[in-house]
């Protein structure tokens, strides 16, 4: 079995699909959005009406306690990094528990340079990218690429410099009841085109094998 796995990480809202083949043929997806401590009403309503998806919530520490430390406030900060990816491991490790003789091609998002434009926290969010990285590279059974902003885009558009609300729009004519339900699916739209991504990716290099 080959497992597509596109995660799109962030700090607040990391996406995360899981699509499943089998003999080349699509069994399954998942889709979970990984974020801190509790859910809105809206996103609770959302969870139970679901089947293929998922918040996955991890305990934050609130860094306001300490922002005149620095040296704790960074400390702490890391701390919520590492929680963060023991979350999406867990995810992932919830999904093929028991599995015998499969493979994971995964997709992460890379940093997005332009970023720092935006928000300040684009060195955190370029830390947790290769928080990420560290936990599946050179691991068994798992083959990693990272693709820039720009590659998926253009992968799911045709466009690599499109807005972010064109590759949402496109996600929500395959997927009406996620887009329908969920208050905010920016974060699996983007980890969608990751996990296409990779399996794109797969049947390229099993291609040239091939020939």
């Amino acid at each position: 079995m080959e497992i597509f796995i596109g995660i799109d990480p962030s700090l607040n809202s990391t996406g995360l699909c899981l699509q499943f083949y089998e003999d080349n043929k699509f069994v399954k997806d998942m889709y979970y959005i990984v974020k801190p401590n509790k859910l809105t009403k809206k996103e609770l309503a959302a969870q139970d009406n679901i089947i293929n998806f998922d918040y996955a919530l991890y305990e934050k520490i609130d860094l306001d306690m300490y922002k005149d430390n620095n040296l704790f406030s960074e400390y702490w900060k890391t701390i919520n990094m590492i929680r963060i990816v023991k979350t999406i491991k867990e995810c992932i490790k919830d999904n093929i528990q028991g599995r015998k003789n499969y493979k994971l091609y995964i997709v992460q998002e890379g940093i997005s340079y332009g970023s720092s434009i935006r928000t300040k926290s684009v060195f955190d969010l370029a830390g947790l990218n290769y928080m990420i990285r560290n936990e599946f590279i050179e691991k068994e059974n798992v083959v990693l690429f990272i693709a820039p902003p720009t590659h998926i885009k253009k992968f799911a558009t045709g466009i690599g410099n499109c807005k972010k609300e064109q590759v949402i729009e496109l996600f929500k004519t395959t997927h009406n009841e996620l887009t329908e339900k969920l208050p905010k699916v920016d974060d699996i739209a983007d980890a969608y085109y990751m996990s296409q991504y990779a399996r794109h990716l797969y049947l390229e290099n099993n291609k040239e094998d091939n020939d």
